[in-house]
């Protein structure tokens, strides 16, 4: 291992350096790992150098010294040339007083002072924002995933590279002029500019774009998906389809400034304009590895697992932090901080903490009827299932031609998983969808009026027979 680098002889990649670098790592993930990324873990073992320098060679923020690029390029099988790195420049006088006299309105954002891993999601988003200049960047996943505590996070961290921040929430889903509104009245004051706010949509949207194009801006809008439908995924509610135009225009119009948002559905604008070599980009936001997990854990108090037991309750949960910060609290009520009692019910399928079941609730409310049965056999199946089973299983004719557009639209919702061709739930979706379904079964049973529990309703497909007898009688 080197000698940890001399920021002041440090240097960077070039553009051009980076642009070979990631061009050489994507074919070797292609070829060797499936198309995936590397950890940062694995490209510390391909280069030999530490997770630090790993990642000031990615963010490109951060001098090394010239061996370790070195190293990072004979990695790959390249060799690195004069024209790949550069010394970075000082720091502009007009960076130096946005540092001193920062224009940043946080409003109510979430406290991130305790917050664990997303050093990938970090840099990822980092890139995106710094080096590639993307106007436009959504954070998606389902909900309680941690978007709007990674948006904070990279906030704090890439701050002092805007003139301006401006956090807004959209979870009591204000009107899209009133937003415009008070977004406009911060911009105009932190610019110095004429106070003068346009009385129309389309003059509000004109001078938001114009503050975009003139000024180096970070727009953080959070909780997206409380402006859409319940109807097709992405689609805005009515009287909120100013939101989409909204969208649409700072997706498509050149502006030197991003707007960053979360949500737990992808708009539908954002769709067609999303693309490697556009600057329009998304991330899905995956739960905490089993490290992450336990270390969030261990800041509600003791507890008592062995390994094999964190990574199976940690897995289970999918690694959504608000999940295991519910079941943290519970198992600390219920069992004296130990895990083993909770995966004895997580082995029966048994949803034990309803908080879990209310922030679950409220994404099924969302679904059409017929993503509302692709969620239940789903369920029935327990394992991945393709589409062609899942047309095999659904009964009603009309309902096999919606499933590819139900698919879809279950992806965006963030609810259903998808691997290669197969489709499936996490551990604590299937256990709430299992439990909803049961529900709905028994009150079917009690509406007909059947009392004899010894014949099996032929409501029940073969499959789930077992499980809703088993839950219900």
């Amino acid at each position: 291992m080197k000698q940890p680098s001399k920021r002041r002889r440090g240097v960077i990649l070039t553009l051009k350096g980076w642009d070979k670098f990631r061009d050489a790592k994507t074919q070797v993930e292609f070829d060797e790992n499936g198309g995936d990324s590397f950890s940062l873990e694995e490209l510390s073992d391909r280069t030999r150098l530490a997770l630090h320098t790993i990642s000031r060679i990615l963010a490109r923020l951060e001098p090394v010294d010239k061996s370790s690029l070195q190293f990072a390029f004979a990695a790959f099988n390249l060799e690195l040339c004069k024209e790949d790195y550069t010394r970075p420049s000082p720091p502009s006088a007009d960076l130096e007083i946005r540092r001193t006299n920062p224009q940043y309105d946080w409003q109510e954002a979430p406290d991130v002072s305790v917050f664990f891993g997303r050093s990938e999601e970090l840099l990822q988003l980092r890139q995106w924002i710094l080096e590639e200049r993307c106007r436009l960047v959504g954070l998606l996943g389902i909900g309680g995933i941690g978007k709007s505590t990674l948006a904070v996070k990279l906030g704090l961290q890439i701050q002092s590279e805007f003139e301006v921040i401006v956090w807004r929430s959209l979870l009591n889903a204000p009107p899209v002029e009133e937003q415009l509104t008070n977004i406009l009245q911060f911009l105009l004051w932190a610019l110095r500019k004429e106070m003068v706010v346009p009385e129309s949509f389309d003059g509000k949207l004109s001078k938001l774009m114009e503050c975009l194009q003139s000024n180096r801006c970070l727009l953080i809008l959070d909780n997206v998906e409380t402006i859409l439908s319940g109807g097709q995924a992405g689609q805005c509610r009515p009287g909120y389809e100013g939101y989409g135009q909204l969208l649409k225009r700072l997706g498509e119009v050149p502006h030197i400034s991003c707007v960053l948002f979360t949500s737990r559905e992808k708009p539908r604008e954002i769709v067609p304009l999303e693309g490697d070599r556009t600057g329009v980009k998304s991330l899905p936001l995956k739960g905490l590895n089993p490290t992450e997990g336990q270390k969030l854990f261990q800041q509600k108090g003791q507890f008592t697992a062995t390994e094999r037991e964190w990574q199976v309750l940690i897995k289970h949960y999918g690694g959504n932090p608000l999940a295991l910060k519910m079941v943290a609290a519970g198992t600390q009520e219920l069992f004296d901080g130990r895990i083993a009692p909770v995966l004895e019910y997580v082995e029966h399928g048994i949803l034990i903490f309803e908080d879990i079941g209310d922030l679950l609730k409220r994404q099924f409310q969302r679904l059409s009827v017929v993503e509302e049965e692709v969620m239940y056999w789903l369920a029935i199946n327990r394992e991945p299932v393709s589409l062609n089973e899942l047309v095999a299983d659904v009964v009603t004719s009309s309902f096999k031609r919606q499933l590819p557009q139900a698919i879809k639209s279950l992806l965006r919702r963030s609810l259903i998983e998808k691997n290669g061709e197969h489709f499936f739930l996490q551990g604590v979706v299937m256990e709430y969808t299992t439990q909803r379904w049961v529900e709905q079964v028994y009150q079917k049973i009690k509406d007909k009026g059947i009392k004899n529990t010894q014949t099996p309703t032929p409501l029940l497909p073969d499959r789930l027979k077992f499980y809703c007898l088993r839950s219900l009688f």
